[in-house]
């Protein structure tokens, strides 16, 4: 059966390479696959302007200020990004953070 997987990787993140919008899988541990990658020109903002147009849930942690989760070691929170610092809702914006790319 051919696969595919629908990724949320943009073109800034670390793991995206040379991706283009389709990338077939270069994993040896798994069958070959082809990566869809929508969402691989967005900035930071266009992400938070989809989620907040069409109300779609996240995950929490980003309220308290983190962009990205890696390890116990290398992972903390944007004090930028904090909800509440201002009254509106606007906390997520066009700017990174870290490692918000």
């Amino acid at each position: 059966f051919p696969m595919a997987f629908v990724l949320g990787t943009r073109s800034t993140d670390p793991n995206a390479g040379n991706q283009g919008q389709f990338a077939p899988s270069s994993s040896s541990y798994m069958p070959p696959f082809m990566r869809v990658n929508p969402v691989l020109e967005w900035t930071y903002g266009h992400v938070w302007h989809f989620l907040r147009l069409f109300q779609l849930p996240y995950c929490s942690l980003y309220d308290d200020g983190y962009t990205s989760l890696g390890t116990t070691l290398d992972t903390m929170p944007c004090p930028a990004l904090l909800a509440g610092i201002s009254n509106n809702d606007d906390h997520h914006d066009d700017h990174d953070h870290g490692n918000a790319n």
